[in-house]
């Protein structure tokens, strides 16, 4: 070799063992800031709704005539029946224990569809 390269080549021995821990303390941080970082994406994502999990929609059809949306004493049992499918589609049935059966009865789902169905009629005789 000419002089020129010698001065430019370092040649030095390597320790293995000092790099070699090196390299495994920066994989151990590298790997440990991933893992945070899932935790944190984990915590802000939350569980997943029970909607999400079933997407199937229970369709439940309430019989009514027209004298049901002029006569306030039919628009009351016409109330009734659709409270009784909200209850029914949001999953009230029979056998339930107790706790459960509260637990239905106080429902978005129940609410929600009660009041999706009831606006639907767009009767102001059942809205009153």
């Amino acid at each position: 070799m000419s002089p020129l390269v010698a001065d430019t080549l370092c040649l030095r021995p390597r320790n293995h063992t000092f790099v070699s821990i090196r390299e495994w303390v920066q994989a151990l941080c590298f790997g440990g800031i991933i893992l945070a970082g899932l935790g944190v994406l984990m915590a802000i994502q939350g569980p997943a709704s029970a909607q999400e999990a079933d997407e199937h929609i229970e369709r439940i059809s309430v019989p009514y005539g027209l004298e049901d949306l002029s006569d306030p004493v039919r628009a009351r049992h016409l109330l009734m029946r659709i409270d009784r499918a909200a209850l029914k589609a949001c999953g009230d049935m029979n056998g339930l224990s107790i706790p459960t059966q509260k637990v239905v009865e106080r429902s978005d789902c129940r609410r929600e569809s009660f009041a999706r169905t009831v606006k639907a009629f767009h009767s102001p005789m059942l809205t009153h």
